[in-house]
């Protein structure tokens, strides 16, 4: 969502960062009236400088929902790769047995 080129908000889920956030130097724990109030005083300041960029990130405990779904997509392509592997191998080796039979029924 934004509200215009210079405020930004982002959410991102993650294990780890939920785990490592807390720990870099800027990080800054508020409640939720202080997180308000410096949504509203950002607008403030990015109207009276239009130069100053402003990102609010909010990081969820949890597995990135799209992440997931594409490593299952992933996974089901490989797993589609291989049956059609079996299956390419499986017709080959019936051709080559066809062969096999009518060149002995025809004597070759």
């Amino acid at each position: 969502m934004k509200i215009n080129n210079q405020i930004n908000f982002a959410l991102v889920t993650s294990d780890s960062l939920m785990n490592r956030v807390p720990s870099w130097e800027s990080f800054q724990s508020m409640n939720q009236d202080q997180y308000l109030d410096l949504i509203d005083y950002s607008k403030d300041l990015v109207e009276s400088n239009k130069d100053h960029k402003i990102t609010f990130l909010v990081v969820a405990e949890g597995i990135d929902q799209i992440e997931e779904e594409e490593t299952a997509l992933k996974e089901e392509a490989e797993l589609n790769k291989k049956l059609e592997e079996q299956a390419s191998e499986q017709a080959s080796t019936l051709r080559e047995n066809s062969k096999n039979i009518l060149n002995s029924i025809y004597g070759r």
